[in-house]
Formats: structure tokens, sequence, C-alpha cells
């Protein structure tokens, strides 16, 4: 039986994994993401030390299963916006500005002052912000000039890891749909937007579809990886969609819930479906399999948030543990506030701590806690963050539906989050849906794997390998009575946004970030 590897270069670990053909995890070595901060608050990523780290996770885990000989292909799925900057002799030229990193604001206020909103949409089915790769290399341009001029190759990180692994320098279609330079109708790169970032669609890689040979594993990238020589280097994509495959979406036809630092909820078409040039308040984009597209909204704080409210609320103190020093641990901090009545005695948390996602997509939007007392208890607290991330993702649902048309009965929900169980069941109480979460927790090195054995010819299909390989776990059913007071306090939340956008941009203006 072949063995499969799928990497997955996300935003909170970097993972190697190794799984059979029916899914089942053989291999398994990860570390934490390395993500640098400066005095001003803008985070990076060091290419060279990305690199080194993630071929000392694959070569992990090649040393778990016993011999590299047994794995027939290797995927590679990543994170995506931040691009990696390559001079001509193929060497990373500056540090990688974080996916999630807001600086280059004004050169995409600037990319929609020189073509509208409307028609960048139109073409990208993306809106205008910062997180895209376009105003990220506008942001060089204008601050790194010599960065710029000396770079001849604009990677995403998982095209990065891919070149160091085989030497070729290509894409595929849920990467490049972020970069807010692909034409989705063509799925080619759209000279109207290039030339008005003063870009040369040279720059850019060849874009190929998901499933299909990237090149093979060079003698330097073997000796750093533990592969073998010659190892078939399969073309991933976007960690979200990869996961995808891990969660059965293609199967029952629910939402993917992607649920780590960010949580990204995401339909797919039925292929060949047109494609909208309207927006709606989602984002689209090209599918692994580029002749779906996809629907996208999310929550750019969704762990962040819960990381967030761990640390400022869960002291031991106010679980009653004043004898001893530190925190509780995270499963002490969940069982505490699910012993809270639902609502949190009147408090909402407004989750838009590094801005706001779908339907609004505002980068200068801030979070919020509405109806704070001096008798809030920190398990109320965090009983109020997990709510209103739940909230966040009633308000994205409701709208998918409408704009698409049909109803949404299922979310697969894959990440950390999905082994929270109290966030899922509150989730499934909050938005009125089951919930279910796969039995294989890492649903993104998974769905990367499935894609090396796509491309190796193990399966005929994405479908056939989702089918081959899920399982559910855990199924979390709403509950009537928590619904009833849910649906009370959604209607108030529904209005948290509006009333307090106007503020939130002024303290963002004030704030000169």
């Amino acid at each position: 039986m072949s063995l499969l590897m799928g990497v997955d270069v996300g935003t909170t670990n970097w993972k190697a994994a190794v799984f059979d053909e029916v899914g089942h995890l053989v291999a398994l070595a990860k570390t934490s993401a390395v993500t640098h901060y400066d005095e001003r608050g803008w985070a990076s990523y060091d290419p060279g030390e990305l690199w080194r780290l993630v071929a000392d996770v694959i070569a992990a885990a090649v040393r778990q299963t016993g011999s590299a000989g047994g794995i027939a292909a290797v995927t590679v799925a990543s994170m995506a916006e931040s691009v990696v900057p390559l001079d001509r002799s193929g060497e990373p030229v500056s540090q990688v500005i974080a996916w999630f990193d807001t600086r280059s604001l004004p050169q995409a206020q600037q990319l929609e002052r020189l073509l509208g909103r409307g028609k960048l949409y139109a073409l990208t089915g993306l809106d205008p912000n910062p997180i895209f790769s376009v105003p990220k290399i506008m942001w060089y341009r204008d601050h790194e000039p010599e960065v710029y001029a000396h770079t001849k190759k604009w990677l995403s990180i998982a095209d990065y890891v891919n070149y160091k692994l085989t030497g070729e320098t290509v894409t595929d279609y849920s990467l490049a749909s972020r970069t807010m330079a692909l034409n989705l109708e063509t799925g080619t790169w759209s000279g109207e937007i290039l030339s008005a970032a003063g870009l040369q669609d040279t720059s850019l890689p060849e874009i190929r579809p998901s499933g299909t040979l990237v090149g093979t594993v060079t003698d330097a990238a073997a000796a750093e990886t533990s592969l073998l020589p010659g190892t078939p280097v399969v073309l991933g994509g976007h960690d979200h969609l990869c996961g995808s495959l891990g969660a059965g979406v293609l199967l029952d036809h629910g939402v993917l819930d992607s649920s780590g630092t960010a949580e990204s909820l995401i339909a797919l078409s039925e292929p060949g479906a047109p494609i909208p040039k309207e927006f709606r308040g989602f984002r689209l984009g090209r599918y692994l399999d580029p002749r779906r597209y996809v629907t996208w909204g999310g929550i750019i704080s969704s762990g962040s948030s819960i990381d967030w409210a761990l640390n400022q609320f869960a002291s031991l103190t106010g679980w009653g543990m004043a004898g001893n020093q530190g925190c509780p641990d995270y499963s002490e901090v969940m069982a505490a506030a699910a012993e809270t009545p639902p609502g949190a005695r009147g408090l909402l948390y407004l989750p838009h701590l590094r801005g706001c996602g779908a339907p609004h997509w505002e980068p200068r939007a801030r979070g919020a806690l509405i109806g704070l007392r001096s008798t809030h208890t920190q398990p109320e607290l965090v009983r109020a963050v997990v709510e209103g991330l739940c909230f966040e993702v009633k308000l994205i649902l409701d709208l998918m539906e409408r704009v698409a048309g049909r109803k949404i009965r299922t979310l697969n929900t894959v990440g950390g989050g999905a082994r929270n169980a109290f966030w899922q069941q509150t989730k499934a109480d909050v938005t009125g849906r089951t919930v279910t979460v796969p039995e294989i927790e890492e649903a993104t090195p998974l769905g990367a794997a499935l894609l090396a054995g796509l491309g190796a010819g193990v399966y005929g299909d994405m479908v056939e390998a989702s089918r081959f390989t899920y399982r559910v776990r855990h199924r979390f059913e709403p509950v009537a009575e928590r619904q009833e007071v849910y649906r009370a306090l959604f209607h108030l939340y529904k209005q948290a946004y509006p009333a307090l956008i106007d503020l939130n941009i002024g303290l963002h203006d004030l704030a000169g970030e």
C-alpha cells in the first residue's frame, strides 16, 4: 500500500504527515509557526528559517515511517496571500509579510482608486484589501525599492516550499485566487491589474491544476528532508481548501468550517457554474478543481480571539483557585465557561480583533465587549467570546444561504477549533445547524496527501479520494432551549457592527495604524 505525505504550512503550526491510501495516519511531525513582530506590530516570516523548519518536520515524519522508499508522493498546502520575493538566482531577498499584516492598506486603497472596487471584484472576486498579495508587492515597491528591483519571481508559501523541493516555480488556482492578480473568468493572470500595480506577468509563476506534478525531489532537498531523490512532488493549494478534501465537503454538499487562528467558511459551486460578477458580501476564488469556484467568508480573528480571551481572562483567581499560581488549563477554562448560562448575562463580543471579514471586509474594524458589568465573571467573559464567534458564523451562513439560493444544513468543521467541544456545540446551538467533525484531526495535511495520491495515480479524482478516507468522529446537534436564547441575542448582535464601525474607523485613524 502506498504512503502519501501532506505538508501543511499554516498560520499556527507547520506539519508533515504521512497517511496510507484509506486515510489512516502513519506519521506526524510538527513545530510551531515562527512569526516575527517588530515594534510597530508588523508581522513577518523569515523564508530561510521557514524552509529549515519545514524540512526538519518532513525529515522527522520520514523517520517515523521507517523508510522514505514507501512514500509515493508529497504535496504541500499553505496559508495564502503572503509572497516570497526571489532574486534571479532563486534566493529570497527579504522577509515575508504575514498574510494578516495590514501595512499595505494604502496600496490596496491606491489599487481601488486606479481600477475601482467593482472592476476589481468582477475580475478577481476579491475586494481591495491589504491582506492580498498584490497590495503587499506594491508595498515592497513603495517602501523597499531595492527588494522590489531585485525580485524576479513572487511565490506563495507553498510555491516556495515546492521550489525548495524541486527547483520548479509553479502555483495552483486556489493560491493564485488569493493574490488579487488572477482573472477568475479566464484562469490567467490579469494584465490589467498587473499593469496598474506596475508588475510583469513573468514575475508570477505558471498556474497549474492541483493534483498535477510539480517535479521531483532534488538531491539537495533530499539531503535536508530525508526524502528520496526523485520522489514526486504534486501540486497542492490553499490550506483551507486542501482541508475540505479531508472534511468530506465534496461528499455531502456542506460548508467547510476551517477553524484555526482564522476561521474560513467556504461553500463550493457545482462544476462549470457561472461565476458571479457583483459583490454580495463574499469573496470568490477557484477551487483545487478549477472547474468549481468557492464562495468564501470568514472570521479573521477566530482562534486568536480564544487565545486572547485565555491570556486576558483565565487567571486561577477567577476560577476559584486563589491558592495556586498561574492559569488553569484550556479544558478547565472551557468547562467552567460551559457551566455559565447561555448569553453570558447580557454580554456580547464582536470578534474583530484583526478587522472584519465577510460580509463587510473592513480591515479598520475593531473588537468589542458590549454590555460589560462589574459583576461579570471570567468564565462568562470566555463564554461571551465563544458565543460572539458563533454569532459571526451564523451571520455569514445566513447570508451565504441567500446568495447561494440553497439551505445550508451542515458545517464540516476542521482545524484546532474542532477539538473544542463546547465551542462546536455552541456553534450548533447558535446557528441551528448540525456540526460534524471528521475522524482525522489533521484534515489539511490529509487533503494535501489525497492530492499527492491523485498525482500518483492512487485515486481517480478528488471525490473518490474523499470517499475512501472521510469518516465522522463527532456530530453536534442544536439544543432547542438554547436556540431560543440565542435567537434573541442574535437580533441584537446584528446591530453591533453598524453601530460601532464609524467609531472604530476613527479610533483606527487616531492610532495611526
